[in-house]
Order: C-alpha cells, then sequence, then structure tokens
C-alpha cells in the first residue's frame, strides 16, 4: 500500500525546522522531489555565510544562474547575509545588488580594492530594506572623526547595529544619536579610550532598549570604570570581545541580540519582584552573546 503524500504546509513546516542545520539542509534536497521544486531551494539560500573571495564568486554565479529561470530568486530568498574574509568590495556590491530583500547583514571585510574616491557598496547597501547590520565601518568609509552614519540612507531603517570597530567612541560617536530608530545597540569599550562623555550622549536615547558592550578587560574593571563615570545602566550588557563566527549560526541569526534581551528582560524582571540586581551584573558572555 503506497504512503500517502503529507499535504505541503505540513512539509514546509518539518523543512523549515530542520533546515537551519546547513548539514541537514543539503540531504532534505533528496527527501522530497515534489516540495524541492516548490520551495527547498529557496530555504537553502534564506542565510548565507560567504567566509571568501572564491566562495563568493561561485555563489555570485549561482545567483545568475537561478535569476535566469526566476528573475527575483535572489532577492526573495537570501535574507541573512554575512560577507567575511578576503571578498572584494566589487564582488560583495554585486552580490548585495542581486539580494536585495535581505533584512539581516554583516558586514565582516576588509576592503583592499576601495580606492578612496568612489565605493561601489554604497549604492546597493543603501536599497536594503536592513533591519539588522553588522559592520567594520573601513568597509564603507575611511576612518574619519567627523564623520555621521545618519547621512547614509543604509541606516535610516535599521534597528539592531552592531559596529565591530574599537575606535568608536573614543572620539566620536559617529552620529549614532541621530539614529531614532535604533533600539539595540553594539559597540567595543575600553576602559582607557572609551571616553564618558560619549556613553552618557549615547544613552540619553529613549529609544535604545539594549546597548551590549565587547569587552577585553577584566569585567570588574569595566563595571568599576561604568559606577565611577556615572554609567550605570540597567539596558548594558557586557560580552566578550570577539563573537562566535557566524557560519556556527546553526539556528538563529540573532543569538547577540536575543541573548542581550534575555539579560535586560531578567533585569527589569527582579526590579519588579523588588529584587533588583546590580545594575550591570547578571551575565558576562562570550558564546551566548554571539553574532
Amino acid at each position: 500500500m503506497p504512503v500517502p503524500a503529507l499535504p505541503l504546509e505540513l512539509e514546509k513546516e518539518i523543512f523549515i525546522l530542520a533546515i537551519d542545520c546547513i548539514q541537514q539542509a543539503y540531504s532534505l534536497l533528496f527527501v522530497s522531489r515534489r516540495y524541492y521544486c516548490r520551495r527547498t531551494e529557496r530555504l537553502l539560500y534564506r542565510k548565507i555565510v560567504l567566509p571568501n573571495e572564491t566562495i563568493a564568486v561561485s555563489f555570485l554565479a549561482s545567483l545568475r544562474i537561478r535569476s535566469q529561470r526566476c528573475s527575483d530568486f535572489a532577492r526573495g530568498a537570501v535574507q541573512s547575509l554575512c560577507i567575511e574574509g578576503d571578498v572584494l568590495l566589487s564582488t560583495a556590491a554585486d552580490i548585495l545588488s542581486l539580494c536585495s530583500g535581505t533584512t539581516n547583514l554583516a558586514l565582516w571585510i576588509a576592503p583592499s580594492d576601495f580606492n578612496g574616491t568612489t565605493n561601489p557598496l554604497l549604492r546597493p547597501l543603501n536599497d536594503l530594506p536592513l533591519t539588522s547590520l553588522s559592520l567594520s565601518l573601513s568597509s564603507i568609509f575611511q576612518y574619519t572623526q567627523f564623520v555621521s552614519l545618519s547621512t547614509f540612507k543604509a541606516f535610516s531603517t535599521v534597528t539592531r547595529l552592531e559596529i565591530l570597530n574599537a575606535w568608536v567612541l573614543w572620539n566620536s560617536t559617529v552620529g549614532l544619536e541621530y539614529l531614532h530608530g535604533l533600539t539595540h545597540l553594539c559597540l567595543h569599550i575600553h576602559t582607557r579610550r572609551t571616553k564618558p562623555e560619549l556613553v552618557t550622549t549615547l544613552l540619553a536615547s529613549s529609544n535604545l532598549q539594549v546597548v551590549v558592550f565587547r569587552i577585553s578587560e577584566d569585567i570588574d574593571a569595566v563595571q568599576t570604570f561604568l559606577k565611577s563615570n556615572s554609567l550605570s545602566d540597567s539596558r548594558i550588557v557586557l560580552a566578550s570581545q570577539v563573537p562566535t563566527a557566524w557560519g556556527e549560526f546553526g539556528g538563529d541569526d540573532m543569538s547577540l541580540w536575543k541573548g542581550a534581551d534575555q539579560v535586560v528582560d531578567w533585569r527589569r524582571a527582579s526590579t519588579q519582584r523588588g529584587s533588583a540586581p546590580r545594575q550591570n551584573e547578571p551575565l558576562y558572555c562570550s558564546r551566548k552573546l554571539a553574532s
């Protein structure tokens, strides 16, 4: 007696739950030819990590092939994208131009083909409907303390922002206080380099719900620095200096923010119960607060 086919909607739910592990995802291509033809290929492209130029070029070629069959394939399929390593700006720009529906982006590249005058990345970056962005600022401009991120259209829709450059808050906020849509922010903090008055400027924003500071010093020294400069704030979460590689995000690419939200929510609940914790205390995490 033949096994009856599962309803497509049930197959969809099973595949979505299983496909978060990329090793399993490829094997799912052989499970259901019917479902693969309709949905599986798009699910495989939902979260993409490109660790080097060679893989990025191959990925770009695969997008162009699929776009010949479906012109909006890349725009509709790729939701989360991490570009890192030695990927060239020109290659990254071509990928972003095709993946124009990406909402969650990590730009972890140190451009070697930026001539200082024309950055091919800016136009496709500005066209993305981004809500979450993690980047090195050197991928979009050369260092200057007078730059303001509010002048870049790409940041206008971002609610969750991580900046990898340690020098932010040494001499400038790079205009972060003017990004009024930000609810979650992740920066580096150093007790001997960070200027307390710049942190105060950022914390004055009522829109910010979570501020993650990545640290390389002893946690007690950082907490003392915050307290002595009247910077204790229940929204601040301290985390490891080095995030876990994005490619390890088997389940959820938003774990940095979800982990930080849990800490802040725990503090809020503790305060409501009348057992308020120390402002910056509950967790210093490395893997839990990974990007």
